[in-house]
């Protein structure tokens, strides 16, 4: 049926743009923009003189249809000098437009690129921003952050205070690819959250796609957080020196030869004072550290071939009060070799490995015990651009990756008498092929069709136990257990994944959008926390848990101005979910061999509608959004214990149904910038008693229902105040002063209970973050 209406709606756009084609004679523009080492330009900005813009995509690509004549392009890219030329169209046009950096010498331009979706594009629901962005932000403790800057955009909230998860249209944290030079990573924070792992110093841009997704990006179904490094500056070589309350940074980037670059950042955390300040006892009296490394090389083997490196490494640890440390570290590492076969056909070639370990440490007398878990991912890619057909941008590859994640391996030490306990590992392969091509009809209607397959197999060793028909899954209803050798074959999935966007313009400056998507997602975190922390297990599909899938539908009306000071978007979106997973009352989530047993799987959806007014000219920039949108899950099983509320739909765990965000860019003196973010949100669902009554001489709590009670509501202000930089000789630096959470909002992390002995038990709210927090940062490039 939705198949029908889209083709239906594609008919109607199609005669429409037809009956409505007049004029000058129109011819199309289209072309590359590339750096001067040949790297494909993801986000650049060209505006025509015509009044028309265009932004370039993962390929560096740009298509645009434009009346014969004269026409001034204008091209501009962060960190690169904005290159300006005269094209004359009297048939189709491929064009080839390259940047080069700008040297310290010049004087600094600011490049403003788009933030929100193109209305002449069919993408919908991306958000692209640029670093400089970014860093005016007000910023937490004086470090600019991705994760939070994310937030501030419409469709998604963060799970709290103090964490890194982040939710997307009603998705959980799990459901979120997020990517470093195309390395997915599986904790994606530092210090429980409150920095991420992204250095702001060594990012290039970073995009957020939360529907249109095209058929390259796959694996999760929630939206994709592409986050790309700049590479090495080949001209010069150039350092930067970063100083905020609680982080040092030092960068370094330039040549190594004529055909090779390098850039290398490190950066240390030293938070143990700070935390001291903090109202919360528990924080008070916890200790932590973090440190992190990137390494990008980057390699011009001759003008039709790159080859570069991308490395990182992370490592964090933190000790709360009741003698437990945590420690986690990420290992990422990405080579990719870039060809150019002819002007219309490009290829890239990639290997990945991502390695996420995290380890518990008991240190109580007479339970002291270490815990290690973590996931190991291999992935091979390869990715082709063909855009030698008229009208066509054809986009089409391949991936496998390989699975390897280990559950649980408790090892008791010292005094204790805990028993030794390592859980079987859990392996699996996946595979996917996909297509996707943009095609454009005439300058009004433009569709985009994408087609991913994707195959999962779980694979041995393994153990599979089997359970009594008619009977709730628990350890007691086991009948069987099989055992499977490494490498065969335990379950296999596998599916289509269609993807359809379709663009009519209404006038030169807005359009109508429709997209529809199908996703699939054989891992996710098994966690009943809001955010992912280092005790949460990763666990791939197998005969009990199926692959998540979601089916999303919008609808959206998106409006930019010729002159782009002004833009306007507003989207609908329906989605379905299907087994999803939840958790059954007092399930045992860690090193459990039967985990199964403690999951319940059902389905869910989410709606909403959300709108983004935004300025980008002027002395006064920045945006208002708006959100309303639900998300549910409803779980009913064969029995009451495999059902939770009744069958009937509860909200999930991500469910804020109202969400404002207010950012304000001001230029207030010539060189001073004011900046200041609001957020404001529904809380949070939970899961509270509504009585309590006594039973032999003990106290329980009834609940009503899953999720029935909310948390109070979430707001924010910060500012900052930021100095424009300072160009002295060789030396440029910048500073800045902010104030997080500028009113002291003491805003719920949690509810506990409190029992008084002979009273019942009372809820109290727990606040991670209760005062307002100044900070400084202080940056020199030289």
């Amino acid at each position: 049926m939705l198949q029908r209406l889209l083709l239906v709606l594609l008919l109607f756009l199609s005669q429409q743009a037809i009956a409505q084609e007049s004029g000058a004679r129109q011819y199309r523009l289209s072309g590359t923009v590339k750096g001067a080492w040949g790297e494909k330009l993801e986000g650049a900005y060209l505006v025509f003189s015509s009044g028309k813009t265009a932004l370039s995509d993962k390929q560096g690509r740009f298509s645009v249809m434009l009346p014969a004549g004269k026409h001034e392009v204008t091209c501009q890219f962060i960190g690169m000098t904005p290159f300006r030329e005269t094209v004359v169209l009297n048939s189709d046009k491929e064009v080839v437009f390259t940047l080069i950096h700008r040297n310290f010498d010049l004087q600094v331009v600011e490049i403003t690129g788009r933030q929100v979706t193109d209305p002449s594009s069919t993408n919908m629901g991306s958000t692209f921003i640029d670093q400089k962005l970014m860093t005016r932000m007000p910023k937490l403790l004086g470090e600019a952050d991705v994760i939070r800057t994310v937030s501030a955009l419409p469709g998604v909230v963060n799970a709290g205070e103090g964490t890194s998860g982040f939710f997307v249209r009603g998705g959980s944290a799990d459901q979120n690819l997020v990517l470093m030079d195309d390395a997915p990573l599986f904790n994606a924070n530092h210090l429980f959250g409150f920095f991420s792992v992204y250095n702001p110093d060594i990012l290039k841009s970073f995009m957020l796609h939360r529907s249109g997704i095209s058929a390259r990006y796959g694996s999760r179904i929630s939206s994709i957080l592409d986050v790309s490094l700049r590479d090495g500056n080949p001209d010069k070589m150039q350092y930067e020196i970063g100083v905020s309350p609680i982080t040092g940074k030092l960068s370094m980037d330039g040549p190594l030869s004529e055909k090779a670059t390098m850039l290398v950042a490190v950066r240390g955390a030293y938070p143990n004072y700070i935390m001291k300040l903090f109202p919360s006892r528990n924080i008070k009296q916890s200790s932590g550290h973090f440190y992190d490394a990137n390494l990008k090389l980057k390699y011009k083997l001759n003008e039709n071939n790159n080859l570069s490196f991308s490395g990182y490494y992370s490592n964090d640890g933190f000790k709360f009060p009741n003698d437990t440390t945590y420690q986690w570290s990420n290992a990422l590492g990405t080579v990719k070799w870039s060809h150019l076969f002819n002007n219309d056909f490009s290829g890239v070639a990639t290997l990945v490995k991502s390695v996420y370990k995290n380890k518990v440490e008991g240190l109580s007398t007479g339970e002291e015990f270490e815990l290690h878990s973590g996931v190991d991912l291999t992935q091979a890619k390869l990715d082709f651009g063909y855009f030698g057909l008229k009208g066509h941008q054809v986009d089409f590859g391949g991936e496998a990756s390989l699975y390897a994640i280990e559950p649980g391996d408790l090892r008791p030490s010292g005094t204790s008498s805990l028993n030794p306990r390592t859980m079987q590992q859990d392996r699996g392969i996946e595979k996917t092929l996909y297509v996707n091509d943009e095609i454009t009809f005439s300058e009004k209607l433009s569709i985009s069709l994408g087609l991913r397959y994707s195959h999962f197999a779980k694979i041995g060793p393994a153990v599979s136990y089997v359970y009594a028909e008619g009977q709730p899954r628990s350890e007691q209803t086991i009948t069987d257990t099989i055992h499977y050798s490494s490498g065969s074959v335990v379950k296999t999935y596998h599916g289509l994944e269609p993807r359809a966007s379709v663009k009519y313009s209404l006038t030169p400056a807005s359009s109508v959008k429709v997209g529809y998507s199908r996703t699939r997602q054989y891992i996710q975190l098994i966690s009943n926390t809001a955010a992912i922390t280092p005790v949460d297990v990763w666990k791939l599909s197998n005969q009990y848990i199926k692959p998540q899938v979601a089916d999303q539908l919008s609808v959206g009306y998106f409006y930019a101005d010729t002159e782009s000071m002004y833009e306007f978007n507003w989207e609908v979106y329906y989605k379905k979910l299907y087994n999803q997973v939840d958790y059954k009352d007092g399930a045992t989530l860690l090193l459990n061999p039967s985990l199964e047993s403690d999951l319940l799987i059902g389905d869910g959806y989410a709606y909403g509608s959300e709108w983004m007014v935004k300025k980008n000219i002027g002395r006064l920039k920045g945006w208002v959004s708006l959100t309303y949108s639900r998300s549910m899950r409803q779980i009913e099983g064969a029995t009451a214990a495999e059902t939770i509320n009744n069958g009937d739909p509860y909200p999930s765990n991500y469910d804020k149904p109202v969400n404002v965000n207010v950012f304000a860019d001001y230029h207030l003196w010539p060189d001073w910038k004011f900046t200041a973010n609001f957020t404001y949100t529904t809380g949070r669902p939970v899961t509270l008693a509504d009585s309590w009554y006594w039973y032999q001489g003990q106290i329980f709590a009834n609940y009503s229902g899953r999720n029935q009670e909310r948390m109070p509501d979430y707001h924010r202000l910060d500012v900052s105040l930021n100095r424009e930089p300072i160009k002295k000789e060789n030396v440029e630096y910048s500073y800045g002063i902010s104030v997080y959470n500028l009113y002291g909002r003491k805003n719920a992390y949690s509810m506990l209970y409190q029992h008084y002995y002979g009273e019942p038990p009372s809820a109290y709210k727990l606040s991670v973050i209760g005062a307002p927090i100044p900070s400084i940062n202080f940056n020199i490039k030289f």
